[in-house]
């Protein structure tokens, strides 16, 4: 058997290892130690190889009246982690490994982790500290929504009392506005607290047996006003083969469909938004629904597309300041799928649209009762009074100057805007004035300027300027699309 001095002719390479090394006998004595290990404990390599490993490793070997107990090669395991112990008696934590060497000889090689441990440490420390900001916030949150919500409320009540009172036609539109604003501002403060419910896991879907048809009618009814103010097509279609009565929940499923359809309408000024929903799955008393909402809007790069669905993310700064929203509502619209068992989708390019696609899954609600069959027909075609359109494929050259499509859209919204003008229906005016600035952004400067005259007098409600600036708009327009 060769010794320990053979052994070491032999070995040094390991005075190249980064780790501590130490090589010990049987018996637990010490043969030798690294640089690194010299350094790490203080002990001149003589000095360390005068020493046992119990003396290294005191937590392992610790005995009575403060001596080491003998040195037994089962009280260190092959590797894991314990505690070196330097010249001075401190010690740091280390993770080891030992390994057999010759018959009668061992190799450790050990890294200190006391960085690694403090860091751990201290990640923990941070991770508590978090949770408790994140549930003190959560906290804050709710209790400052319900606080708002009281006010905003009651604001709203006594608004809408005055509506019924009130007949002068400023003081009127003063009210509508109030009441809008508080809309939006109900609409804000339950998308906050949505998000704070679902950030502290408090959030849950309800199961109540619903009329799907009635629901859609719902909320087709409820954007159908502003898509008609803005002058759009708008189409639905439904597979005929969904149930009337489903089990899910429909405020859930309600509030998904109005999340992705106010998009679309905030973000479209010309062409068509889309509804399509489709029965794609059914197995016994599971049914499995695709929705897709189509709209011809300004659109979202690839690369921006990956923050969308994040909370308080918006395309840019610049959609935010001109379209306003606190982008929760497609990271809410998001995890409210993934709750129904979904996912949600969405293809679009900049300038030509966006499709918004999610699938949920619901139970089939209870059997319909005798004489429901009329009843699920009218469901069927209660849908079918949206379907003003189809969907029109050169929308897609809508915003190319001069094209057909562009040209077409031009004189349907100018035709409409002068009606407004007559009848003193301002509100519309602006949009469709809006619209018409978006049609022919890739005119000339002069065109723009008419543009900004009419838009100027359509704000301050002036019958005599806004007629003026419009027959010079349509004047300029016929003399570049003739």
């Amino acid at each position: 058997m060769r010794d320990w001095k053979e052994i070491e002719r032999e070995a040094k390479i390991l005075e190249q290892v980064q780790d501590l090394v130490l090589v010990f006998d049987a018996k637990g004595n010490i043969c030798y130690g690294n640089e690194v290990c010299v350094k790490h404990l203080n002990y001149t390599k003589e000095e360390l190889s005068s020493k046992t490993m119990p003396v290294l490793f005191r937590q392992e070997f610790q005995g009575v009246s403060g001596e080491y107990a003998p040195f037994q090669l089962g009280r260190l395991p092959e590797k894991g982690e314990s505690a070196l112990y330097r010249k001075n008696s401190s010690c740091f934590a280390i993770s080891y490994e030992i390994t057999p060497l010759e018959e009668d000889y061992f190799v450790l090689t050990a890294r200190d982790i006391t960085f690694q441990n403090e860091m751990k440490y201290r990640i923990a420390q941070l991770q508590e500290q978090e949770e408790t900001n994140r549930r003190q916030r959560n906290e804050f949150t709710a209790n400052v929504t319900h606080e708002l919500r009281t006010p905003v409320n009651g604001i709203k009540g006594h608004v809408t009392n005055l509506l019924e009172t009130v007949t002068d036609p400023e003081q009127r539109k003063t009210l509508e506005i109030i009441l809008f604003c508080c809309d939006n501002m109900s609409s804000i403060i339950n998308n906050i607290l949505d998000f704070s419910k679902m950030e502290s896991g408090k959030f849950s879907l309800e199961e109540q047996e619903f009329d799907f048809y009635q629901m859609m009618d719902r909320i087709l009814s409820t954007h159908a006003v502003e898509i008609n103010k803005k002058d759009l097509h708008f189409s639905v279609y439904m597979d005929q083969k969904i149930p009337q009565f489903l089990l899910g929940d429909a405020l859930r499923l309600g509030q998904i469909l109005n999340n992705l359809l106010s998009n679309a309408v905030k973000f479209t000024l010309v062409g068509q938004i889309s509804v399509d929903v489709n029965l794609s799955r059914s197995a016994g008393e599971e049914v499995e629904l695709f929705f897709l909402v189509r709209d011809t809007g300004i659109g979202i790069s690839k690369e921006e597309q990956d923050r969308l669905f994040k909370s308080f993310q918006q395309v840019d700064a610049s959609i935010t300041r001109r379209f306003g929203g606190t982008g929760l509502g497609l990271s809410i619209t998001k995890q409210l799928v993934e709750m129904m068992g979904g996912s949600v989708h969405l293809e679009s390019e900049k300038g030509k649209g966006s499709c918004f696609s999610f699938s949920v899954r619901l139970k089939k609600g209870k059997t319909v009762p005798e004489g429901a069959k009329n009843a699920l027909e009218q469901a069927h075609s209660s849908y079918q009074k949206w379907s003003t359109s189809s969907y029109q494929e050169d929308q897609e050259n809508s915003f190319e100057f001069g094209s057909k499509s562009n040209r077409k859209e031009i004189k349907r919204r100018m035709d409409k805007l002068v009606l407004c003008i007559e009848l003193g229906s301002w509100d519309k005016a602006e949009t469709l004035a809006e619209t018409i600035k978006a049609l022919t952004k890739e005119s000339s400067e002069d065109l723009k300027r008419f543009i900004l005259r009419l838009e100027m007098g359509l704000r301050k409600e002036d019958h005599e300027k806004s007629m003026a600036a419009y027959t010079q708009l349509k004047a300029q327009l016929e003399a570049l699309l003739a």
